[in-house]
């Protein structure tokens, strides 16, 4: 056995399950009168990671704004009026414990603006 090796299994670390991050709500989905609001905070689980951990909040568009994009839980801002700002957001997670491994996940964040208020 190597030191390596030995040291993951003293960890506790289950090696046979994938590295992945689980988000929580799986979408954001903001119903607000005309102006500007602020999403609930998604929060982020790493799976089967060793740590430390970096994070990065990226978005696809610029109607929406991260509020921490370098942590693991975050919340989104918008403003708008009589729309619906709709965009795509990802976490990447760096296993920075761990050979620097990463994994991304998807979140939908919608926010639509007196529509159904």
């Amino acid at each position: 056995m190597s030191i390596g090796a030995g040291k993951l299994l003293s960890t506790g670390i289950d090696i046979t399950g994938s590295y992945n991050i689980d988000l929580n709500p799986g979408a954001v989905i903001v119903l607000s009168p005309n102006g500007s609001t602020t999403s609930p905070i998604v929060y982020s689980t790493v799976n089967n990671g060793i740590g430390p951990f970096d994070y990065e909040w990226t978005i696809t568009g610029s109607d929406i704004t991260i509020n921490s994009n370098t942590s693991a839980n975050t919340s989104f801002s918008s403003g708008g009026f009589n729309q619906s700002n709709s965009e795509t957001a990802t976490l990447k997670v760096t296993d920075t414990g761990n050979g620097n491994l990463e994994t991304t996940k998807d979140i939908n964040v919608t926010f639509d603006f007196e529509r159904g208020v």
